[in-house]
């Protein structure tokens, strides 16, 4: 097995509380405020080995998972948590060879995971109407290496439409996602899906109606909450804090469209 290498990302693990996601460089050190590490020192290395840095701490060499890669994204936004994404990927059958259109870009960690899911049949076409977004979710996308399959465009959904058909899921992360609906009907393929997140209720139930009036059908809204449990030597027990509302995920399909199109999310 190749060793670890300039511009890959590692994730230094000390303990639960710290570690640290960096990405690999040819010069320097890997630094922070219980020592320093020399990126020769680490350039080679296996994931899984163990380092200290100048002051003796060790941290464990460990590979990313997709939802530290996720949270881990430059942002100028906020961002949809790993446990809303997750449900969001099976309940809409995001899988390789799909094609998903998305509504709003924001720092692109939904983006990145659309696209690792889609790979490599299928492909990502994301939408944002802010320019000054688009490029932070372009150079996270491009950083995290799954550019290839995912087309940006700065086009206001809204007003312009998508400009594209037979996309297979719309993913909608907007304010006012039943704007959207008017567009998405026109660009899904048959029984193609729709995929929306909003904190409020207010907004699921102008969503609900709006799908309702262009042939969607089996409408349903679920809420993710995670909470984790602290296993110690001397008892277990949930943790004080634990992630709860984030948002309402909405799901919906259309009736109608063309019967013959290749709906790729249909075959799962």
């Amino acid at each position: 097995m190749a060793g670890i290498a300039p511009g890959q990302t590692v994730l230094f693990y000390h303990n639960e509380r710290l570690h640290y996601l960096r990405k690999v460089l040819e010069k320097g050190d890997f630094e922070c405020h219980k020592g320093r590490i020399p990126w020769g020192q680490i350039i080679g290395r296996n994931y899984g080995e163990v380092v200290k840095t100048h002051m003796g701490i060790s941290f464990t060499l460990l590979r990313p998972s997709l939802a530290d890669l996720m949270i881990g994204v430059k942002r100028r936004t906020t961002i949809a948590y790993p446990k809303d994404v997750g449900y969001m990927l099976l309940r809409a059958s995001i899988a390789p060879g799909v094609r998903v259109a998305e509504v709003g870009s924001g720092s692109g960690a939904l983006t990145f995971i659309l696209a690792r899911y889609v790979q490599p049949q299928g492909h990502v076409y994301s939408f944002e109407r802010r320019p000054e977004f688009l490029e932070v979710a372009r150079a996270n996308v491009k950083r995290l290496g799954v550019e290839e399959f995912v087309t940006f465009e700065l086009r206001d959904v809204e007003k312009q439409g998508f400009g594209i058909k037979e996309v297979d899921v719309c993913v909608v992360d907007v304010p006012e996602p039943w704007s959207i609906v008017p567009h998405a009907a026109k660009a899904l393929v048959g029984a193609g899906r729709w995929v929306s997140l909003s904190p409020t209720t207010e907004q699921l139930q102008k969503t609900r109606k709006a799908l309702e009036e262009h042939g969607f059908t089996r409408f349903e809204v679920w809420e993710v909450m995670m909470r984790e449990m602290l296993i110690r030597p001397q008892g277990s027990r949930p943790r004080e804090r634990m992630i709860s509302h984030t948002a309402y995920l909405a799901f919906a399909e259309i009736a109608g469209g063309n019967p013959d199109a290749s709906n790729a999310a249909t075959k799962y």
